[in-house]
This record gives structure tokens, sequence and C-alpha cells, in this order.
């Protein structure tokens, strides 16, 4: 009688866990894009459009929502070597990067911008990341006029790498951001 119950409760389990499994299959993992959430003290001076706090693990950031209803980050405070940067702030896309926005990341060696869809770079993007080696931009909504002709200035990192861009636009990014990098900045573009 046990083994029946056993085996009748094993059925069960596989039957209700069969439709989960498979649907799983049908997720798309690349449409899925990190996204934080403004602190609740601060949640309406970032509805007024005045700069707010979020947290995302180890990684501090000041966040200001524009008027079109798009974000921008005006500062990051990080102690951790990896600061990755979350696509959407409530929801709504992170597309600008205030200058010197990473001056607080001084322990950085890699900061990755690929969840947020930027249309420009500031003058001295990066500078202040003293150890940052690595920088990884999402360039699909990157307009090259839109790039600072001192973007790079004060990069003392080894390499940029660019993704989602053809190869033709790669190239004229990177010929605008040659004017501000230091010849050992390398570009490297990633699909």
């Amino acid at each position: 009688m046990k083994r029946f119950f056993a085996a009748a409760l094993a059925a069960v389990l596989v039957a209700t866990a069969a439709p989960a499994v498979g649907n799983a299959a049908n997720v798309d993992f690349k449409a899925v894009t990190a996204s934080v959430t403004v602190e609740q003290d601060t949640q309406e001076k970032f509805d007024k459009g005045e700069v707010a706090t979020v947290k995302d693990g180890a990684v501090e950031e000041s966040v200001k929502k524009e008027a079109d209803n798009t974000v921008t980050i005006t500062e990051v405070k990080s102690d951790a070597k990896t600061v990755k940067i979350a696509g959407t702030v409530n929801g709504l896309p992170v597309r600008k990067i205030s200058s010197k926005a990473f001056k607080n990341c001084s322990k950085a060696k890699t900061i990755d911008l690929r969840d947020c869809e930027l249309e420009e770079l500031a003058k001295k993007q990066f500078s202040g990341a003293k150890k940052a080696k690595t920088v990884k931009i999402n360039a699909k909504k990157l307009k090259t006029s839109k790039i600072s002709s001192k973007a790079l200035k004060g990069f003392k990192g080894k390499k940029i790498v660019i993704k989602g861009v053809s190869k033709k636009k790669f190239n004229k990014i990177v010929n605008k951001l040659k004017k501000s990098a230091g010849k050992q900045v390398t570009f490297k573009r990633e699909k």
C-alpha cells in the first residue's frame, strides 16, 4: 500500500512539473534587461526630476528622471571590482551618464554598461575610475554626433568593448573615441 501511494505521489509531482519545464524552453533570456528601483524615501524626488538614489548590490547610483521619460545616471559609488549598471530604473531606460560619473569607483576593474542603451557619451566619461581596465558599452542607440570629443579623456584602461552595432557603425564610433583615447586603448566589437 505504501508503494502504491509513493508511486501515485511521484506521478502527480512529475505531471505537475512537466508543464513548467516545457514552458521554460520558451523563455527568451536575451530579452530580460537588468532593472533597479528607486529607494522608497527618494521616490518622490525621482518623480519630480530631482536626483534620487538607487542601490544595486554593491553599487549605489544617483539617478535623475528626464522630461522624455529616460534616466540619466549622475554618479556611481562602489568598491566592487566589477561595476554593472542596470538598463532601466523604475522601468525607464538609462540613456545618459553624466561626466565623471564613475569618479567614486576607484577599485573598479570593469565597468559594464551593456544593459544600458546609451544615446550619448559625455566628456571624461570614465575618468576617476583609475583601476578600470575594461569598459563594456551597448552602442545600439549611441549617436556618433553625441559622443564628446573628450569622452575617454582621463581613462587609463586598456579596452573598450562595443556591443550592438554593425561593423560600419563600430568603425565610426571608434574613430570618434580615438580622438580622446590614450594609445594603450584597444577597441573590440561584440555582437
